[in-house]
């Protein structure tokens, strides 16, 4: 995984510089499969991913909920900038047309929603983690709407994405996220000691009715992905704080 990191990074870079997005796409989703792969993570794709630019919209257990998404397409994520000093992840979120957001920063926040709205406007789509944190799987925040409110404004279709971590047995796989605070690379290397997971993304069916109003169509993307979540009695509890 290291020794080819190098390679994809800059292949990516190239296709940056010559400005070729479909090559810049094929080598991120590429690199994507094959990290899931070595994280023994094999991904099944539930619905129909709709065209380029969407706002996907996404619950967040685990930093392999970017590859995990960057395998289904490309999307410029929207991080917490400690991010980008994390070793392998940071690199990869660098050239992966991630946007850095400082918290706690008004000014960050908004610097971040216009840079949303730019690239969607220009046709290029934008993931984010509505909860704004992680959580260990079993229920699901609060959706913020800040940064969703950039798709209202620009008209850009929102596609709820529900990501799901599943044992052999079928049931939520609760070791893929951050156990007692651990440090990133502890984390990677339980991880990769694990048993093989199953990984399923459903995807929603597009919002679309902006008339409502940025809190309106966030609660029906939430909407969604709390009910994706609940089949299966995957997740045992619907709301936290």
């Amino acid at each position: 995984m290291v020794f080819v990191l190098p390679f994809v990074i800059f292949g990516i870079l190239l296709a940056k510089i010559f400005r070729n997005r479909d090559t810049n796409e094929f080598l991120l989703v590429y690199w994507s499969r094959l990290l899931c792969f070595i994280c023994g993570l094999k991904v099944y794709v539930h619905g129909h991913k709709p065209k380029s630019p969407v706002l996907l919209v996404a619950n967040h257990v685990s930093w392999l909920d970017i590859p995990i998404i960057h395998s289904l397409m490309l999307a410029g994520f929207v991080a917490k900038s400690e991010i980008k000093y994390w070793p392998i992840l940071g690199w990869i979120t660098m050239v992966g047309d991630t946007l850095f957001l400082k918290r706690g920063s008004a000014k960050s926040r908004k610097g971040v929603i216009n840079q949303i709205k730019k690239r969607l406007n220009d046709g290029r789509s934008v993931a984010v983690f509505p909860e704004g944190t992680v959580t260990d799987g079993s229920y699901l925040r609060t959706f913020h709407r800040q940064l969703i409110h950039a798709a209202v404004e620009t008209k850009t279709p929102i596609l709820p994405v529900a990501i799901k971590f599943l044992k052999a047995d079928g049931t939520r796989n609760d070791q893929v996220g951050f156990l007692n605070d651990e440090f990133f690379l502890a984390h990677v290397w339980r991880v990769l000691s694990l048993p093989n997971s199953t990984v399923e993304i459903h995807c929603g069916a597009v919002v679309t009715d902006f008339d409502l109003g940025a809190r309106q169509v966030t609660l029906q993307a939430r909407a969604y992905v709390e009910q994706e979540l609940k089949n299966n009695d995957y997740m045992s509890a619907t709301h936290k704080a």
